[in-house]
């Protein structure tokens, strides 16, 4: 199994970024790889069980489902159900960790899964890190309003 870690702040409070987070549908006003996005079935957005269909920028398209939802914890998992990327298994994990007395939070995230191909598992592994990257600094820039 392969696992990609990436911690990194966003400068500001953890409810404001939990804001965004949160809504599992939007993600394409962030990230840069998602051309658009969408929650299936006109079912809630947030709830638990729910499904999203990305179209990339290339226009690959990919299916997640949310898995978990703790706005105590403001962490949310979900999994791939279907994906352009080669793999089996793939749950992510995002978390936050407020800093306090700073205006800053720290997000954790964290994907696992299984390579198809046992030799292609570094490959994958490093284009995983890149979207998980990528999207973390444009979430940035669009919290922080840049």
């Amino acid at each position: 199994m392969s696992v990609v870690k990436f911690n990194a702040t966003v400068a500001a409070d953890a409810n404001r970024v939990w804001q965004t987070l949160r809504q599992f549908g939007r993600i394409s006003e962030w990230h840069p790889a998602i051309r658009s996005s969408e929650i299936e079935d006109h079912q809630p957005d947030g709830l638990p069980g729910c499904k999203r269909r990305l179209v990339l920028e290339n226009g690959d398209i990919l299916r997640e489902q949310l898995l978990m939802v703790d706005e105590t914890r403001q962490a949310f998992s979900y999994r791939f159900i279907e994906s352009p990327l080669p793999v089996d298994d793939y749950v992510a994990t995002v978390s936050l960790i407020p800093l306090t007395g700073r205006d800053e939070t720290v997000i954790v995230w964290q994907a696992s899964f299984e390579a198809h191909a046992r030799e292609k598992a570094p490959e994958i592994t490093a284009i995983v890190q890149e979207l998980i990257m990528s999207g973390h600094r444009s979430l940035a820039d669009f919290i922080e309003g840049r």
